[in-house]
């Protein structure tokens, strides 16, 4: 999180003024936040059963994790940026949402991972991700400011503690392909980010041994709230996403098993 947001919060929560604080920018400010979550919130509706166990990988600052929960659903949170991990420990307390400081991968052990003080979204382990971003953005060349090292952890390790899950999101700027690696069993409905800069990455993950020849595929830009077309085979999504503008397109891309099917 930005440094400023970061203190403003810190003393809120230090002087017990956050709720009051959060109440007052949902009547403010955070109302068309709100409206725009509420889609999203309905988007999710449809497509994840309640209640089930969802994995959120790469929760950033908690909002999607938050959305999920208030579904009724079982929320594991995976956020390896300790200050956007705290802010969901702190903001979200009474959803009930699971938070482990760590990045998913494709074996257990540690990683290090690039993190800014001015953008809290684009935290990355990929350092081709991060100059695919760069020669699309050259203001970015110096966000990256600090790194640290934390526990990396396979889906199968959490789908071993916690369970199969209905629903895996996956929002790791770049480090995708490596996150699907680490797991071995397709859920019922995944999603992972893409970027129309870094298309390459997007093909391997489609590719991903992990998804059934049969499987489903559909894309959503922006914040998730609607589809952009019909459920379709992995030739077409990826003919679709090839003929796609390549600048400032992004979105993410959902995975279906074949029991889905309508």
């Amino acid at each position: 999180m930005r440094k400023t947001r970061r203190k403003l919060e810190e003393m809120l929560w230090v002087t017990g003024l956050h709720n009051f604080a959060r109440a007052v920018y949902g009547r403010t400010a955070g109302r068309e936040v709100a409206a725009a979550r509420a889609k999203i919130r309905s988007f999710y509706a449809q497509l994840i059963p309640q209640p089930s166990l969802v994995f959120d990988i790469g929760a950033n600052v908690g909002a999607m994790s938050a959305i999920f929960a208030a579904l009724g659903n079982r929320v594991i949170a995976l956020e390896p940026n300790g200050d956007c991990a705290r802010h969901i420990q702190l903001s979200y307390a009474d959803y009930g949402i699971d938070v482990i400081q760590a990045v998913a991968g494709a074996e257990d052990g540690l990683a290090t991972i690039r993190l800014s003080d001015e953008r809290d979204d684009i935290s990355s382990l990929s350092v081709e991700w991060m100059e695919a971003i760069k020669n699309e953005h050259p203001n970015y060349s110096e966000l990256w400011s600090k790194q640290a090292t934390v526990p990396m952890l396979k889906l199968d390790t959490l789908v071993t503690h916690y369970g199969a899950p209905e629903f895996i999101k996956i929002d790791v700027e770049g480090y995708e392909e490596s996150v699907l690696a680490g797991l071995s069993l397709q859920p019922p409905l995944l999603s992972f980010e893409f970027n129309a800069a870094f298309l390459p990455a997007t093909e391997r993950c489609l590719d991903s041994k992990v998804f059934a020849a049969d499987s489903e595929f559909n894309y959503a830009l922006g914040d998730p709230s609607t589809f952009e077309h019909p459920w379709m085979g992995k030739d077409q999504i990826k003919k679709l996403l090839g003929s796609m503008d390549k600048q400032d397109r992004h979105g993410d891309i959902f995975v279906r098993r074949p029991r889905l099917q309508a």
